[in-house]
């Protein structure tokens, strides 16, 4: 189901050289005046964080010490995008800062999540005395503990909530940590690291060695999915331009492995073609691997060792396929689709890839959903995808005294659990779920922000475009809608995707539908359109392509409803809007000259008003 948004009024913008159509988008979320518009555009330079992060100058100051008498510093990291590039951000910095720092990273089948009292204790042993925590720290309670006893000094850094005390370590850097309206407050895990590693470098007096930590920053933010707000859209603004020259090596030739052959990667290219490959090894492999990869400088090696990472991936993709077909046949059987919370669990299934799983399910029935696999004898670990409407860390902690241990955001979370208490956990969650889709109206439909004539995708506007970027969580890609776009060809392409040449008022574009599995085999003629906007290299140009979010058949006709009653609009030849009531009643409204014709009715009367406001939207006429 489509909301198409009423006409509204964009002159608060009228000075700025900006596409109409963007410029009702930037209104529909909020930036609705000059100074606005400036900060989203142009972001202000950032505050030092010093004075936003209050432990950021004792942590900084201990980390010179440890380099300054060659002290080992095991840096324990996670098996995500996130938790690698923090990893290898932090390890790059200090060895060029000629420092002894040693990744440490847990197994995802052996040792599951964070930092634990048996990585303490094999540090401890190794003479260890500084660990710095990325992108994890939060939740292990009992490693911190063992760590303070042995006399460890521990710097956490980490983005995930806090739920425990925190007494016991040496310095805690944490977006939590920061002033209410701090712009480090969206903060990932690298982003974290990359704010101790800046300190650290400053201190030292050597920011170029930086240069490296900033590619891995955008990849670790956009990973992630950080919100695209505050410092990360300053940082990743102004970054991620630069990616495709990457210094590091090893990310260079995982670009080039992705086929990314625009010199400016963008932040789809990131979550679709970088991401995944680095994730994979985490998932199912051993994640030092993409570490070694990051840090590597020997070209030979690196080619050897991206092409393992690419067959890697190429498994991980068909152990998650096979998993996700069995979780829809299970679904489909039991008819859990219409559950406000979606829970699997199969005890063969692999841990490394049940999070893909349940983020698949949970777009296709835009439901919370959870995929559970064994543990260990009688425990399941799960992981746990959401939608915007459902804040799944807030449904965990409601629920923790059904869980062994859980972390996260609000829109991914982990958790293992007793199988015994799996029944009741899931209770309790349908009744929290259930409660927030009944406070949420219309979660399905597709809400698009500007009507966009075809034609008007030009260079100019896609230079408009690209101003708004980078697009992602925070900073969604605009949707658009068209109407009475001719279907000139299509077909389908070995993914399953749907692939359209399009046509409109002779302006030709192509574009594609990803998921095409509702979408009759047979595509109509002449269709309505719903899309977002990627640009793609095309013909040694760059050219756009629509990713279409839903095509509806076109009708000249549209059907209504106000105050429960029923209309009918079309737009005829004579630049006329017509509206027909229940009875088949009529009156004409002239878009040029704005008067009603052939009724005694009255523009002044506020429902009339409201229904040529309607029909326009509805039409995609400008009055």
């Amino acid at each position: 189901m489509w909301k198409i948004p009423e006409n509204i009024n964009i002159s608060n913008l009228n000075e700025f050289k900006l596409s109409q159509n963007l410029k009702e988008v930037l209104i529909r979320r909020g930036i609705n005046n000059k100074n606005k518009l400036k900060e989203y555009i142009y972001p202000s330079e950032l505050p030092n964080p010093n004075n936003h992060f209050p432990d950021l100058e004792k942590a900084s100051l201990r980390v010179k010490k440890a380099i300054e008498t060659q002290e080992k510093i095991a840096i324990c990291g996670d098996y995500d995008a996130d938790g690698m590039t923090s990893t290898a951000l932090i390890v790059d910095v200090i060895r060029k800062l000629n420092g002894l720092p040693i990744p440490v990273i847990p197994s995802r089948e052996e040792e599951g999540y964070g930092i634990n009292k048996e990585i303490v204790e094999k540090i401890y042993k190794q003479n260890i005395r500084l660990i710095i925590t990325v992108d994890n720290g939060v939740s292990a309670k009992e490693a911190l503990e063992k760590a303070f006893e042995r006399n460890i000094d521990i710097i956490l850094t980490d983005h995930h909530k806090i739920n425990n005390e925190l007494k016991q370590i040496y310095a805690l850097i944490h977006p939590e940590t920061t002033p209410m309206y701090s712009p480090y407050k969206s903060l990932a895990g690298v982003g974290v690291a990359y704010v101790l590693a800046q300190s650290i470098a400053h201190k030292m007096k050597e920011p170029n060695v930086l240069n490296i930590s900033r590619d891995l920053y955008c990849i670790g933010t956009i990973a992630d999915m950080a919100s695209l707000d505050g410092a990360n859209r300053y940082w990743v603004k102004k970054w991620i331009k630069d990616l495709y020259n990457t210094e590091c090596k090893g990310l260079k030739g995982l670009i080039n492995k992705s086929k990314i052959r625009n010199c400016e990667i963008t932040s789809t290219d990131i979550s679709f073609k970088i991401a995944p490959r680095i994730n994979s090894i985490g998932r199912i492999d051993d994640p030092k691997r993409i570490i070694n990869l990051f840090l590597e400088t020997n070209e030979a090696i690196i080619n050897n060792q991206i092409n393992e990472c690419e067959e890697i991936n190429k498994r991980r993709k068909l152990i998650c396929k096979s998993i996700e077909k069995e979780a829809f046949n299970i679904l489909n059987k039991k008819g859990q689709s219409l559950n406000a919370f979606i829970l699997l669990a199969q005890g063969h299934w692999h841990h490394g890839v049940i999070g893909i799983v349940a983020s698949r399910l949970m777009q296709e029935y835009n439901r919370p959903t959870a995929i559970l696999s064994s543990e260990n004898e009688g425990y399941l670990r799960g992981s746990v995808r959401s939608p915007i409407w459902f804040n799944i860390i807030e449904a965990l902690e409601s629920c923790s005294k059904y869980l062994e241990k859980f972390g996260g955001h609000k829109a991914a979370a982990g958790f293992t659990i007793k199988a015994s208490n799996l029944a009741s956990f899931e209770e309790k969650m349908q009744l929290i779920a259930i409660k927030s889709l009944r406070k949420t109206h219309d979660i399905s439909q597709i809400c698009p922000e500007s009507f966009l004539i075809l034609k008007n995708i030009n260079s100019d506007f896609l230079d408009d475009y690209q101003k708004l970027e980078p697009f992602g969580i925070g900073n969604p890609k605009p949707i658009f809608w068209s109407r009475g776009v001719d279907v000139v060809s299509f077909k389908y392409g070995y993914f399953g995707q749907l692939n359209l040449s399009l046509s409109q008022s002779n302006f030709n574009i192509e574009a594609i539908k990803w998921d095409s599995s509702r979408i009759s085999k047979v595509v109509p003629r002449k269709i309505d359109i719903a899309y977002t906007i990627d640009k793609v290299y095309m013909d040694s140009k760059i050219k756009p392509l629509l990713n279409i979010i839903d095509i509806k058949e076109f009708s000249e006709t549209l059907l209504f409803k106000v105050n429960n009653r029923v209309y009918k609009c079309k737009y005829d030849k004579f630049n006329k809007i017509i509206i027909y009531n229940n009875n088949n009643d009529s009156f004409e409204y002239d878009i040029k000259s704005k008067e009603i014709i052939g009724n005694k009715l009255k523009l002044e009367d506020n429902y009339v008003k409201h229904l040529i406001d309607t029909s326009s939207s509805l039409l995609g006429i400008e009055k």
